[in-house]
């Protein structure tokens, strides 16, 4: 796909989930499921929690443990969660993971692959796939696990197939945005605690395509808004040449030199972007950090190739004298 067609297609899906607010779903009551039993999940604010009913499950976990946090973006959830492990002496105990899990509308199952150190299993997981869902009204915990086994396990093919791409397959797929995508949607949100999850599906897309131009320059804004400008740095270098179709990079070149203090470097990569038609009054939005710090150096690079474009006006008019 063209690249200006490609960033066209992101801005749109950004577009119309910055139109939602960033809105997701609003979970509440017993869920079920192998890993802990019964969970209460409950929203404070737009932080989704839930916690151990100590009914069971792999895990044991004691009443009133919480097991699982988040943040919704759309049916994504930037995810905290609390699982058993077992295996070698460094494997035994409780211990947090962050992961992405998603949540199906239709099945009401709420579902996540987790990966364990190695040589750690988890008697709360199986296939190292967590679910949970809503017992709903009238429906044992038992037939809910049941019937959740089968939903959280399709909900989780449809999320790995994102996850982790095959070949060259890191576009949006007919079941949800691909990893560069999710990505983007990530550093879109101006969150630095999900710019860490931005970077991992970056590096998915990477894993398949090392020269994607959008993973790496996410991967710069990634390293650049956990000011880790080198790394930005290196990610960048990485792309060479660089297309007439993406001005773009050179404004994150300044960015990162700005950030480095190659002061000098600034200017002409500003001037870089801007002749190649870069907009920054209309920012992307995973770029606005880069024009609100970069503000008085665009403002000076605008300048200079106005006064540029004016010279030669000027020189023609005052040149000679009028004939009679």
């Amino acid at each position: 796909m063209p690249p200006s067609l490609l960033n066209k297609g992101l801005v749109t899906a950004l577009s119309v989930t910055s139109g939602l607010a960033w809105a997701g779903p609003k979970l509440s009551g017993s869920y079920v499921g192998d890993t802990y039993g019964q969970v209460e999940l409950h929203m404070d604010g737009d932080r989704l929690v839930g916690t151990s009913s100590g009914s069971g499950g792999g895990c044991k976990f004691s009443a009133g443990t919480e097991v699982l946090t988040g943040e919704f973006q759309g049916n994504v959830l930037v995810a905290t969660l609390q699982v058993c492990l077992a295996g070698t002496p460094e494997c035994v105990g409780a211990r947090s993971f962050p992961t992405l899990a998603t949540y199906n509308p239709q099945s009401g199952v709420l579902s996540a692959r987790l990966r364990l150190p190695k040589g750690c299993h988890s008697p709360g997981l199986k296939d190292f796939v967590l679910f949970l869902r809503s017992t709903g009204a009238g429906e044992s915990e038992d037939d809910a696990a049941k019937e959740g086994a089968l939903g959280g396990r399709e909900a989780v093919a449809d999320e790995e197939d994102a996850a982790e791409p095959k070949g060259s397959e890191t576009r949006a797929s007919p079941t949800g945005p691909g990893p560069v995508e999710q990505g983007l949607l990530f550093l879109a949100s101006k969150s630095p605690k999900k710019w860490e999850f931005a970077q991992t599906r970056f590096e998915a897309a990477l894993v398949a395509n090392p020269q994607d131009i959008d993973a790496l320059v996410g991967m710069a804004a990634s390293h650049l808004g956990r000011s880790n400008p080198s790394k930005a740095q290196e990610s960048l270098s990485r792309i060479r040449p660089v297309p007439p179709t993406r001005p773009d990079v050179y404004a994150w070149q300044a960015y990162a030199a700005d950030a480095q203090g190659d002061i000098n470097r600034v200017q002409p990569l500003l001037r870089k972007a801007l002749e190649l038609n870069w907009s920054p009054e209309n920012p992307k939005p995973w770029e606005e950090a880069l024009v609100k710090a970069l503000a008085g150096d665009i403002e000076l690079a605008q300048k200079q190739m106005k006064s540029r474009k004016r010279a030669p006006g000027r020189e023609a008019a005052g040149a000679g004298s009028p004939s009679p």
